[in-house]
């Protein structure tokens, strides 16, 4: 039977996953704090606001910041909650509407909040309650803070893995989003390349296995 597909909000990614992510999955974005990783949590909740709707978990951005951002990548803020970071620790998905979208921005900032292992424990209730939903559940990650050994947890545990970041020709800096892993995606490593408008991140169809 197939599985039903969700949109990532960039056309050029989606093409190369065959129409999206699959429903009921968790994804984690990794790279250095940049504006691209901002702009894929925007474009993430965007696509949300589209199908089943979205929760957008901040920590760094205020909530007129994060509709803003919203707004620039064709969201819907009518059709998002914002919830602020939670001081008490305890996540919840905001309604059981089938199809929810769950981003996370940022997971870093919760481990410094909170430790690493309140921050993980909390993290996997959120992907079981985003399960249940039958949605999807994005979680942006900064490289520079986490040790390699937690880095490696989170990539096992995620159903998916996106990592950014720059490539290096000559005098040219080519930032690029590499799909490491992807359950339920056959093929699934991917290399694109993509550029910032002002429309958000504009990214290339064309397919680049490594």
């Amino acid at each position: 039977m197939a599985v039903a597909r969700f949109s990532t909000g960039l056309a050029g990614l989606d093409a190369q996953l065959g129409g999206g992510v699959p429903a009921g999955s968790c994804h984690v974005v990794i790279g250095e704090p940049m504006n691209a990783q901002e702009l894929l949590s925007y474009h993430f909740a965007a696509a949300g606001t589209a199908a089943g709707g979205t929760v957008f978990y901040t920590t760094d951005y205020t909530p007129d910041e994060v509709t803003a951002g919203l707004r620039r990548v064709g969201g819907k803020p009518e059709r998002m909650a914002i919830v602020e970071l939670p001081k008490d620790g305890d996540w919840k998905v905001a309604g059981p509407g089938k199809g929810v979208r769950i981003v996370v921005d940022s997971y870093s900032d919760l481990v410094l909040e909170w430790g690493w292992d309140e921050a993980f424990h909390q993290l996997r209730r959120l992907k079981e309650q985003t399960r249940k939903a039958g949605g999807n559940l994005f979680i942006s990650c900064a490289t520079g803070l986490h040790d390699e050994a937690q880095r490696t947890r989170l990539r096992q545990w995620a159903d998916g893995v996106l990592e950014l970041g720059f490539d290096r020709q000559g005098f040219g800096l080519y930032p690029y989003l590499k799909v490491t892993k992807l359950r339920g995606v056959p093929e699934s490593s991917r290399f694109l390349l993509f550029k910032e408008t002002e429309q958000g991140l504009f990214m290339e169809s064309t397919k680049r296995v490594f």
